[in-house]
């Protein structure tokens, strides 16, 4: 790509900023060169040359996903696909193991038809949040770098994580280390720390999806109506089960459900039934959250899952309970996970006394 090309992709990125009313900062202007370089390639009918898949890493808040939407949306193509790493991963499974049991089946042999399945004629493949916490998760993941590769397809991925930090644990660290050397040795690896997480500073009132969600630290009447929740009544109580469990709802009335933190937060729920149930809800309340202290941390960590989810399919949540929540966000997952977390609830109108909202940000 040219000198002239790299500039008129990267104005792409500047034109869509202004239209929204934004200013990119020092950071976000100095990963534009790699981005214009990766939607240059994506557009030609050739296979993409190394180095122009981009993997973009760095603290939650700073821009990353806007900078991979932009460019998803400005790489006018059909053969391009979108995907948070949840999502790709929760249909990637069910395709492998669709066939477990039956005469002749092979994990491998399955897993190559999958990823055919869903890469098809693919020349953009787009992922938010790229993480591998997962050791049972890391050989398909190598394997997966390994495929877009040779395909010759655009690969853009963001992350909270550098490259050497995946699998953090030290125990399985080194099942991934083939590939960790796939992304640092075929892909431009850039960071973006910009001295500003957008998602803690103000934003307007009427905000939409996840943002117009609350944290209300009590039960309050008047908390609850600044809010506009009016609480289940008993009758309205319903079992679901999005997948092998059975989980007890207050309410489940079209798009609104509301749990209580003991049904589903101490129970074995998982991130799979919380992206089935957010397909058809789009928004949840969850109730009687304890304080940081009060709860296993498992049940910590099953919130965190909740929060990851929801914002990540932009559906509101309103949080109540929680009452001596001061910005650091509880449980014992790994640091880079509770800063994400923590950048992520920040978002939710704290209401903290009857109809008024918190006059900081935690």
């Amino acid at each position: 790509m040219t000198a002239a090309q790299a500039t008129d992709a990267a104005d792409e990125f500047l034109l869509a900023a202004g239209g929204q009313g934004l200013v990119l900062d020092a950071a976000q202007l100095a990963v534009l060169p790699a981005l214009a370089r990766a939607a240059e390639a994506a557009r030609s009918p050739e296979p993409a040359p190394d180095c122009s898949s981009v993997y973009l890493w760095g603290p939650p808040g700073r821009g990353k996903t806007w900078l991979l939407d932009t460019l998803f949306d400005s790489v006018d193509i059909p053969d391009k696909r979108r995907l948070h790493f949840h999502d790709f991963f929760r249909e990637l499974h069910a395709l492998v193991f669709a066939g477990y049991g039956n005469p002749g089946y092979r994990q491998d042999s399955a897993f190559a038809a999958a990823l055919d399945r869903m890469l098809g004629s693919v020349r953009l493949l787009c992922f938010d949040e790229f993480h591998v916490n997962d050791p049972a998760d890391a050989a398909f993941i190598t394997r997966l770098l390994r495929t877009v590769l040779d395909r010759g397809i655009v690969l853009v991925a963001t992350s909270n994580y550098a490259p050497q930090e995946l699998l953090p644990d030290e125990m399985f660290h080194h099942l991934f280390e083939p590939g960790i050397a796939l992304i640092t040795g075929h892909l431009q690896v850039r960071e973006l720390d910009g001295e500003v997480d957008y998602r803690t500073v103000a934003r307007p009132r009427h905000a939409a999806g996840f943002a117009a969600g609350h944290h209300l630290r009590s039960n309050d009447a008047g908390l609850l109506a600044s809010a506009g929740l009016l609480p289940p009544r008993p009758e309205e109580a319903v079992p679901l089960t999005p997948g092998t469990r059975t989980l007890r709802a207050l309410r489940a009335d079209g798009a609104q459900l509301w749990f209580d933190f003991e049904d589903l937060c101490h129970a074995e729920s998982a991130t799979s039934d919380y992206l089935h149930l957010a397909q058809a809800h789009r928004h949840w309340v969850i109730s009687g959250v304890p304080p940081t202290a009060g709860s296993n941390p498992y049940g910590w960590q099953r919130f965190g899952n909740v929060v990851d989810v929801l914002y990540d399919a932009g559906c509101r949540l309103d949080i109540i309970g929680l009452p001596d929540y001061d910005g650091v966000f509880p449980g014992v997952a790994h640091p880079t996970d509770l800063a994400r977390i923590r950048s992520r609830f920040s978002m939710l109108q704290q209401l903290s006394a009857a109809g008024t909202e918190a006059a900081a940000r935690p």
